[in-house]
């Protein structure tokens, strides 16, 4: 008698130990993660939300975020954007969590933040919003502020990005993290990079590394006391990191974003 057990449904052996490791160790991929519905925000206007998974990038990690479909606060300082986002109980993404953002656009699968896909006709009106080069003109703040240091004794300057800013009870604006850029672009190019290579390889603060491939985005690269945004137009789209942040357009707006809960 052959008391040998057969699986009802046929098992292909192929990948059969990963999946295996994958379940002892609660792991998943990417693409399944993505294909899973997540569970809902419990916010009241959540519908207005696409959720961000988390994404850990070397030393720089963050968790489940919601990010905005539309820009709000048009016409508002970089400093004013932080107030009154604070205000609201949002933050601005950082330039890390917006190539992250515009990847899972990109990929045409999302969820919002009922848990529901997202349309794909309208994360493609999403993405044309951000970087489509065409009239009107689109701008968004980006929770970035550099600062150069050194210059002594013959010792180079070297520069840092602040990010992760919160407003503390007397209205200042405060970084949550400050580090040293390396590697990253030094200087400018009009035109440009590489945007295709600049979303699959940026460094852990969104920065495009020094190798980067010539091609379409234009890019200014960072300054002291300057800070992020990035924008499309008629002409070009750009990541700008030389913006003075007390400049103010109407045309310039913030992704409102909020750790999910």
């Amino acid at each position: 008698m052959d008391n040998t057990y057969r699986p009802l449904v046929p098992v292909n052996p192929k990948d059969l130990d990963s999946v295996a490791l994958a379940l002892l160790n609660g792991t998943q991929s990417d693409e399944d993660k993505r294909d899973r519905p997540p569970a809902p925000s419990a916010i009241p206007n959540r519908e207005q939300y696409i959720i961000l998974p988390t994404k850990i990038h070397g030393k720089y990690s963050y968790p489940d975020t919601l990010v905005a479909m539309d820009l709000t606060h048009l016409g508002k300082t970089w400093y004013d954007t932080h107030k009154l986002l604070a205000a609201e109980g949002n933050k601005m993404l950082t330039i890390c969590q917006f190539v992250d953002f515009i990847n899972l656009i990109k990929t045409g699968r999302a969820f919002n933040g009922a848990g529901n896909p997202v349309d794909k006709r309208r994360l493609d009106t999403i993405i044309d919003n951000i970087m489509k080069v065409r009239n009107p003109v689109r701008a968004e703040w980006l929770d970035a502020k550099f600062e150069s240091r050194g210059g002594f004794a013959g010792v180079r300057n070297k520069m840092y990005i602040n990010y992760n800013h919160t407003v503390d009870a007397a209205g200042n604006i405060k970084p949550g993290k400050t580090e040293q850029l390396e590697p990253y672009l030094k200087s400018d190019k009009k035109p440009g990079i590489n945007v295709k290579q600049w979303l699959r390889d940026a460094s852990i603060y969104g920065i495009p590394k020094p190798n980067i491939a010539t091609g379409d985005l234009w890019y200014w690269h960072p300054r002291n006391d300057k800070v992020a945004w990035f924008d499309a137009d008629s002409v070009r789209a750009f990541l700008y990191c030389g913006r003075n942040p007390t400049n103010s357009d109407t045309r310039l707006g913030v992704r409102a974003a909020r750790e999910k809960i």
